[in-house]
């Protein structure tokens, strides 16, 4: 088997200065000290952004630019003929631009938060630039579905599955999961990393007979708390309750559960087929694969947030607020900006009624 070559390097094998200026920008400061310019990301932020600088110290290393004694800061490094042949070296990787330009994102925020006096102004420019003559991989805005339409699919699927198969089997019980776990994110879009760390007791709790939720600002990443209540639907309500009772007792090898146990179980929501917590990248491989089964096109769970915003901007403006923080954004422009697909979709609906009229009033006309 070939090996991989290496793209990055990693923090440990950095510059020592700039080892030093990372860790001061994403600590925590104390009593008498300030925060780090970066200490308020959030864990996968600061994994990210990391990884992305030490793509551009592996570029450095092979350019010799780290061993010229005139560019010791992150800054200094900074030109237009190496940030020209670092592009070089992304484009040659065979990376689209949509990633090209998150590389170069990561790099200024990276130096942002080293060095929060330096000049950026030039790889935001380049950002924006490569970003603008991107080509998206995928026509997001014509995956979009309602999430009430989501749900009913996989309201629909789980049925089926109950009825039709009575024996109890993993396969059954992996696949119940996946659509549960796709419906529920259409109508409660979590994101990723929450929604598969969900825990029964820990975050999902039965209070006056409604299921709630309740996530930690810690464990969020703006880091402001997310409080809802599951749907109260009695199809979704039967739903959940059979896959606590059976589905997820199949998964972790373990008896039926009456509806009294349930609300007194433990431990992770969503168990794997081995019996153990699913991990992030498990549950988007899952529900992508099952929304694709059920919907006919692929639908990764960061979609399902493009698909919850545009549905409350276009059906229900009035809640956006709401949605908002359903989605886990402390800023609304974020939901605006970043999610609402919707009057993308109606400026297509609209075009489509005008063609219409002309038509009728063409055939007036002739008549």
């Amino acid at each position: 088997m070939s090996k991989t070559l290496p793209t990055s390097v990693k923090i440990d094998q950095w510059p020592e200065l700039d080892q030093q200026l990372w860790r001061e920008a994403i600590k925590k400061g104390g009593f008498l000290e300030p925060d780090g310019a970066g200490a308020c990301w959030a864990e996968a932020t600061k994994v990210q952004v990391q990884k992305g600088y030490g793509k551009w110290i592996f570029h450095l290393e092979c350019e010799g630019v780290l061993q010229g004694p005139e560019a010791r800061r992150p800054s200094q490094r900074l030109n237009e003929d190496v940030l020209r042949s670092y592009i070089k070296r992304l484009e040659d990787q065979g990376l689209a631009s949509q990633t090209i330009a998150s590389r170069v994102t990561d790099l200024a925020e990276a130096i942002r938060v080293m060095e929060p006096k330096s000049n950026l102004e030039m790889l935001k420019k380049l950002a924006v630039r490569i970003q603008m003559r991107s080509i998206p991989s995928r026509k997001k805005h014509a995956r979009i579905r309602p999430p009430g339409e989501i749900w009913h699919a996989c309201r629909s699927f789980m049925q089926q599955l109950a009825s039709e198969s009575p024996s109890p089997s993993i396969l059954r019980a992996s696949r119940y999961r996946d659509a549960l776990a796709l419906g529920l994110l259409a109508l409660r879009p979590l994101r990723r990393r929450n929604m598969s760390s969900l825990s029964l007791g820990q975050h999902l709790k039965f209070k006056d007979n409604v299921w709630v939720c309740a996530i930690p600002g810690q464990e969020t990443k703006d880091g402001s708390p997310i409080n809802f209540a599951l749907p109260t639907d009695k199809n979704f309500v039967l739903l959940f309750h059979r896959y606590l009772q059976t589905e997820r007792q199949i998964l972790l090898k373990e008896g039926q559960l009456s509806l009294e146990e349930i609300i007194q179980a433990r431990g992770a929501l969503w168990i794997s087929t081995r019996g153990a917590k699913m991990s992030g990248h498990a549950l988007y491989y899952s529900v992508t694969r099952i929304s694709e089964e059920l919907l006919g096109s692929p639908i990764n769970p960061h979609l399902l947030r493009d698909c919850a915003a545009s549905a409350i901007s276009s059906d229900a403006p009035e809640n956006i607020l709401a949605g908002s923080r359903i989605l886990g954004h402390s800023n609304i422009k974020t939901t605006l900006d970043h999610y609402e697909q919707s009057s993308m979709l109606a400026a297509g609906e609209n075009l489509l009624e005008a063609i219409e009229q002309r038509k009728i009033a063409k055939k007036v006309r002739n008549y």
